[in-house]
């Protein structure tokens, strides 16, 4: 058996050229001898190793050098500066006039007048860098669509535009990559528990921050991210893949996904029409190699964050492909080794037949925009809600965050030129956008605003809400009507540009309701200034007028400080200016209102020295969410310490460790022990999701989790085919619940509400605390904001904890039920993490004398 296994795997990783040819494009012959294979140009078979992101992005200039068919150009640069490359293969004649194309189609969209345009079209490979088969297939499906001289191709390029991203995670892919490569053996080794088919984390999956990239389409958060959607703009085509792996027990998979789970504000005709018409060229192209497949079953189309569901939103049809994976070379199934070369086969396979079907089927596709827009311009005059208008008076970063993501997503945003008063709230000129409901993309804005969607399943692949306005935070409201005071559209918010501060000769004051307040509270600490919190709100005389600041005012005392007046000055000018923050200058300590700037409850904050765990067990994506929000938005270092080096750290070099969900076994009796000796000494420890869980039952605090229901009633029997279902339902997808905050807690410094948005996809329960100052976040009685709960679950959330806070010995513990730094994009919860880094060695418990 070990033989005939050895030499299957020898065959299947020994492809001649010839064979090769053969192998991943049956029946072409006429091919132009100038264009080199890939196999020519890498010095070895598609399938027998891993490619370089460098080597595919050079391979993919040499068709451009060779070919009159195919022209490259770089859309951006990744976290790690590799350059995004997209390529555009189409005919000469074609290549010649591709502005003037692209000018036409764009024009046509709406009014469907494109049918004697070349249809636009878009293939994508590799979002996640662990799922290699797809650029290997984009080589490959490049050199087809240049070297084929076929009469079929040679209509294809002159009907047609087909843009490519060979590879849309380029940090991902080269990280996988060298594992794979590093591991490879000769003979292969196809066991599933050689160190070749398991990646050490995180893994190659995720971008250089750790972020799930086909999650990323809607909230925009990454370069990668953001330089594609600005490209797939730029063009607007008809179709766009989307090509994956699965696991490797698994056959192939294309669409259509499960009926149940589509998205219902797009038109039915994609769903029932393009799909189903589309997956017959797929099922042909996939019985011609003998290949298993299957469809309508466990992917959705709901999202609008993945690469095969954002066109929807805009009249296209996304196609999703997910392979089953070799994570490798070769792998041991339950029947034949699965090979590298064959994963990569489908992958072309499937990029083929979608060129061939999207020439063929011009017609439907047409038809599929056109009654597209025809729903478009129904619902816009149909709709009651005309617009909506939204912004946030005292925190001018967020909105203007906000607003740069709606443009970016081509949605159309309006300036006020006069107040508006709605839903009880005062949305003011400079501060404030409207977003009318009469522009095409329409469907954009529903997904962006809306907080729900009438489902027709309770079992979600992914989120079951997407509501950007609630990750955001920002007050808004919808309109009826259209405001007569509005402004020309707004193409770019430009940044905020606050007077410099006057100079002071007492102190320094910022408010804590600006998003970017930590950035500058750090900047400063950076520079050598001592940073001070006002615990409690006051009125001063500033420039000339009565200002009122709120809890968690920064305050910069000039002479309690080691810088002189000078440089403290011109520090905080630099800290003004690099965060569009307005720092003002107090002439006198005493306070028109309010506390005095001497008062007990001034306090002097700690410069934040964090370390985060992060390694095997723990969650990635939370981890490098955290990462990110550090990194990029507060410019802050972290140390990362790995679960296998927690036996050499000297915890007293922080004051603050943090901790992110996932399975916490590695986190052994030693290491725990060290940690909870470290908080009773005066550190804090901030947990999420599971690690909250995994601090209760370690002793660190002595807040409880919600008990489990120990009640059991009568076991109803269920049908075994519905397990899937009926369990699903009651795991948590991701839906928005309401809660209330305290916003006098130093966790809530910085708020101007107490009713707060709150983003959960996890099971962890909190129980309110028996003190009652700690229960800093608490779910109301009627949480749900939007997406899908289970009853059973939904009785867990009301009234349950979100955040509390534990004062242990001379340290505290911050446990999140959730995770409020979810996917990059929930500004409104990010300033309760990050108020529990700043703030952190400032929070105790009042005592009835009044201190803490």
């Amino acid at each position: 058996m070990r033989i005939c296994l050895s030499v299957m795997i020898t065959m299947a990783c020994s492809l001649t050229s010839l064979g090769q040819s053969a192998y991943f494009f049956p029946g072409m012959e006429d091919v132009d001898p100038n264009i080199p294979t890939p196999e020519q140009f890498l010095g070895y078979p598609i399938g027998e190793r891993h490619t370089r992101y460098d080597r595919l992005v050079q391979y993919f200039r040499t068709l451009e050098q060779r070919s009159d068919r195919l022209s490259l150009e770089i859309i951006g640069y990744t976290f790690e500066h590799r350059p995004q490359v997209a390529a555009v293969i189409t005919s000469p004649a074609n290549q010649g006039r591709l502005e003037a194309i692209r000018q036409t189609h764009l024009a046509g969209q709406a009014s469907g007048g494109t049918a004697a345009t070349p249809l636009v079209i878009h293939l994508g490979y590799g979002v996640h860098g662990n799922e290699p088969s797809s650029s290997e297939a984009a080589m490959l499906t490049a050199y087809y669509l240049t070297a084929s001289r076929s009469a079929e191709t040679a209509a294809w390029l002159e009907g047609m535009v087909i843009t490519m991203d060979p590879v849309i995670n380029p940090d991902g892919r080269d990280r996988h990559t060298h594992w794979a490569n590093m591991h490879r053996a000769e003979p292969a080794v196809p066991d599933p528990l050689d160190r070749e088919h398991n990646e050490v984390w995180p893994g190659g999956r995720f971008n250089h921050y750790w972020f799930d990239l086909n999650r990323d389409w809607f909230p925009a958060v990454f370069p990668e991210t953001r330089n594609r959607i600005r490209f797939f703009h730029k063009w607007r085509p008809y179709v766009q893949t989307d090509h994956h792996e699965m696991g490797t027990q698994s056959t192939f998979y294309f669409d259509p996904g499960e009926d149940a789970s589509n998205n219902p504000i797009v038109p039915d005709y994609l769903y029932q029409t393009i799909y189903p018409l589309f997956s017959k060229y797929f099922a042909a192209g996939a019985d011609k190699l003998g290949a298993l497949y299957f469809t309508r079953e466990q992917y959705d189309k709901l999202y609008p964050g993945y690469g095969s569901s954002y066109i929807n939103f805009y009249g296209g049809a996304g196609f999703l492909f997910e392979q089953a994976s070799s994570r490798g070379h070769v792998q041991e199934t339950s029947t034949i080794p699965l090979t590298f070369a064959f994963t990569i086969r489908n992958q072309v396979m499937a990029s083929i037949m979608t060129v061939r079907a999207s020439y063929q089927e011009k017609s439907s596709l047409l038809e599929m925009r056109k009654r597209f827009y025809e729903q478009v311009r129904a619902e816009r005059k149909s709709s009651l809600v005309r617009g909506y208008v939204y912004g946030e008076a005292a925190d001018a970063s967020r909105t203007a965050a906000f607003t740069e993501m709606l443009r970016l997503h081509g949605v159309e945003v309006r300036s006020l030129t006069a107040p508006i008063v709605a839903d009880a709230r005062r949305f003011d000129v400079g501060m404030s956008y409207f977003v009318p409901i009469d522009q095409d993309n329409l469907l954009m804005v529903r997904s962006l605003f809306e907080k729900d969607i009438p489902y027709r399943d309770s079992s979600f692949y992914d989120a079951s809400t997407w509501s950007l306005i609630h990750a955001y935070g920002l007050p808004h409201a919808a309109l009826k009507s259209v405001p007569s005071s509005l402004g020309p559209p707004v193409n770019e918010v430009p940044p905020a540009v606050p007077a410099a501060p006057a100079k002071s000769d007492y102190a320094y004051v910022f408010s804590a309701t600006e998003y970017q307040s930590h950035r500058a509270i750090y900047l400063l600490q950076q520079g050598g200034a001592y940073v001070q919190a006002a615990f409690r709100p006051f009125q001063a005389h500033v420039d000339g007028a009565v200002k009122t600041f709120g809890y968690g005012t920064s305050v910069l005392p000039v002479h309690l400080q080691r810088l002189s007046s000078d440089s403290l000055y011109r520090l905080a000018q630099k800290a003004s200016q690099a965060t569009g923050i307005a720092i003002h200058a107090l002439a006198t300590g005493r306070s028109i209102d309010g506390i005095d700037m001497g008062s007990g409850y001034v306090r002097t904050m700690r410069k934040p020295e964090m370390a985060m765990i992060v390694g095997m067990g723990l969650a990635a994506t939370e981890a490098g969410e955290i990462w990110h929000l550090l990194d990029q938005r507060i410019h802050m270092p972290v140390s990362k310490l790995d679960v296998t080096s927690l036996a050499r750290a000297d915890l007293s070099r922080y004051n603050t460790v943090i901790i992110p969900g996932g399975m916490h076994g590695m986190l052994d009796k030693g290491f725990t022990e060290k940690l909870r000796a470290w908080v009773q000494n005066g550190g804090t420890l901030i947990t999420l999701k599971t690690a909250s869980e995994w601090a209760i039952r370690n002793g660190f605090t002595k807040e409880r989790l919600l008990p489990a229901d120990s009640s059991r009633g009568v076991t109803t029997r269920q049908p075994y085919n519905q397990a899937v279902n009926i369990e699903g339902a009651k795991t948590m997808g991701g839906s928005i619940f309401r809660a209330d905050l305290d916003t006098t807690h130093p966790i809530g410094f910085g708020y101007t509400s107490r009713t707060l948005s709150v983003y959960r996809n996890g099971l962890t329960f909190l129980q309110p605390s028996s003190n009652p100052y700690s229960t800093v976040v608490q779910y109301v009685a009627d949480p749900l904001v939007g997406g899908y709960v289970h009853p059973s679950v939904l009785k867990k959330v009301r009234n349950s904890a979100a955040v509390l806070v534990g004062v242990e010995g001379a340290g505290r513990v911050v446990l999140f039920s959730d995770d409020p730094n979810f996917r990059g994009t929930w500004y409104g919860t990010n300033r309760l993490f990050l108020n529990a880094i700043f703030f952190g060695s400032l929070m105790g418990v009042p005592n009835v004398a009044g201190e803490e």
